[in-house]
């Protein structure tokens, strides 16, 4: 069974999952080239046996067969569990979680080997139409405190099938990095009177360098200090806080904005590695949220950070916790605006 450990000297959890050894691939990626058949997919259309019975999906006939536009079902290999106690022990200086939480894997799309840049709009749509539905219903478990959505692509992306999928993971307890970003957030609120992702939003429109493209709800930026080469966030300039609270409208602008920023990276990049993450604030209000929970839609904004993966990670980034980029953000900035360009 897997852990949610905590680290008392560097005040942040790990998750022991043992169980995660057993993904296809895992640690032989030369083998990922052969996985290519469809019929060998177990993610493709017709082979929904593959997988175990699907939570949800975008369809008008039944379950568990062909004729569907997106998929979710449990991760074969999971990380956390629905089915474990919910239950935190002591251990000495220590402290865990039972494995408890939900592992979910979104099918993207029934295409096999799809990039992104060859989504339709409606893929997009209907791709985050999932994610927001089951951001929405897990919500409603009063247990989970963070839920984690994100999209691993390649082998430096950490991706183990090639089959256009996605994640989630829900916890029981907040991630301590994150935690600390909320907080840095909230204490700019206070001092302020105004949330960070305004001001940063404010002024990236009016000093235009990174600011690569704009839509009536959201904004595309190279962020100032950029932890990897061509990073790139989506805010939504509205108050709003999660994927969750967006609504149909939004969520199709939001399609149309994503696929214009992603043909756009491959358009620089190529067919590159990436993963991409949403910052959906916590769930629940607890001890270690309470503090800020009440404010959070003053605050916080919705946001979608893509990260290119075109580096390795060394000893100096590991060690000190701060990234060599080696491409200056304007300079990205400039690059993806002129690409946007070409296809509006």
């Amino acid at each position: 069974m897997s852990e949610l450990r905590y680290d008392p000297l560097r005040d942040e959890y790990a998750l022991i999952a043992p169980e995660r050894l057993h993904r296809p691939d895992c640690y032989r990626p030369e083998e990922r080239k052969r996985r290519k058949s469809k019929r060998e997919c177990p993610f493709c259309e017709g082979n929904e046996s593959m997988t175990p019975h699907e939570i949800f999906a975008i369809r008008e006939n039944d379950p568990d067969g062909p004729g569907w536009k997106t998929r979710v079902v449990p991760n074969l290999y999971k990380a956390v569990k629905i089915e474990a106690p919910w239950q935190q022990i002591e251990s000495g200086p220590y402290s865990y979680w039972e494995g408890f939480g939900a592992h979910e894997v979104i099918i993207d799309t029934p295409r096999h080997l799809l990039r992104m840049d060859e989504w339709s709009r409606d893929e997009y749509y209907n791709w985050l139409y999932t994610l927001r539905s089951r951001l929405n219903d897990l919500k409603n478990d009063l247990r989970i405190l963070h839920i984690s959505l994100f999209k691993n692509h390649g082998h430096y992306g950490a991706s183990t099938q090639p089959h256009p999928h996605s994640q989630l993971i829900a916890l029981p307890a907040v991630p301590k990095e994150f935690l600390k970003t909320l907080r840095n957030a909230h204490d700019y609120f206070s001092r302020h009177g105004r949330s960070i992702f305004d001001a940063v939003i404010s002024y990236e429109r009016e000093n235009e360098e990174r600011l690569v493209y704009e839509s009536e709800n959201f904004a595309v930026i190279s962020p100032y200090a950029s932890a990897y080469a061509f990073e790139t966030e989506i805010f939504c300039k509205r108050e709003i806080a999660s994927l969750g609270g967006l609504c149909d409208s939004s969520l199709s602008e939001l399609a149309r904005v994503m696929s214009l920023t992603l043909k756009a990276l491959y358009r620089q990049l190529g067919d590159f590695d990436f993963n991409i993450t949403f910052n959906t604030p916590p769930l629940q209000k607890n001890g270690e949220t309470e503090d800020f929970f009440d404010d959070t839609r003053n605050f916080w904004r919705f946001g979608v950070r893509i990260v290119p993966r075109l580096f390795r990670l060394g000893g100096f980034e590991i060690g000190s916790g701060v990234q060599i980029n080696p491409v200056l953000p304007e300079e990205a900035a400039s690059l993806l605006r002129d690409s946007i360009e070409e296809f509006e």
